[in-house]
């Protein structure tokens, strides 16, 4: 059955009490996925991270942890979302290694070359132009450092059926490998799920280091 498109919407940008409602679901829903991600991110002590629509933000008490004493921001241009990442996060923003940005990730408010690591869970399909969003990653990620996007992709064909495409657009695997080789990362691993309700889909990218 088809999500409804209010209900894809809010998955796309949650807004309003509902938003809240929508968010805190995904919040448990993405968890292990998240956990994956993370993993291939091989983050290490001291970096600085980027969560590239953070919404929930659940991921970045995870990476808290692991970067331990490094710097953590968390994008999302979501309003909503970012109340609920603000909530589960107090203590990382009072201690002042976390910072939250309400934007767009084809226009992020970052200089050059900012981060070492970099996230992104379930956002591609709300790219009109990936390429853009690729290109501006590309740009604040360190030569040599590793920037992971963990989604469902486009050969997943019964994701096709139940996201309305006027929403959520899909991409297979292949097409996004190209894209970010387009945007000069080099693949570094790949990893991908199957199970009887979904594919899930991993790549995990690197900035070449500078010569």
């Amino acid at each position: 059955m088809r999500k409804p498109q209010f209900i894809a919407r809010q998955g796309r940008q949650p807004s309003g009490l509902f938003g809240s409602l929508v968010g805190r679901i995904m919040s448990k829903e993405t968890a292990a996925a998240n956990d994956i991600a993370i993993a291939l991110l091989n983050v290490l002590s001291g970096d600085r991270v980027l969560d590239v629509g953070t919404g929930h933000g659940a991921a970045l008490a995870t990476l808290a942890t692991l970067n331990d004493p490094g710097s953590l921001d968390g994008l999302d241009f979501s309003s909503t979302a970012l109340k609920i990442a603000q909530k589960k996060n107090r203590s990382l923003l009072r201690s002042g290694r976390l910072h939250l940005h309400e934007g767009m990730s084809d226009d992020m408010p970052y200089a050059d070359q900012s981060f070492d690591k970099i996230l992104t869970m379930h956002t591609i399909y709300f790219w009109e132009d990936a390429a853009a969003h690729f290109k501006e990653i590309f740009r604040v990620l360190v030569p040599g450092g590793r920037f992971v996007i963990g989604f469902r992709p486009g050969d997943d064909t019964r994701a096709a059926s139940i996201f309305p495409n006027n929403v959520y657009a899909f991409r297979t695997i292949a097409d996004v490998k190209q894209l970010l080789e387009k945007a000069g990362f080099r693949i570094a691993e790949t990893e991908r799920r199957d199970d009887r309700k979904s594919i899930l889909s991993w790549i995990a990218a690197e900035r070449p280091s500078s010569t």
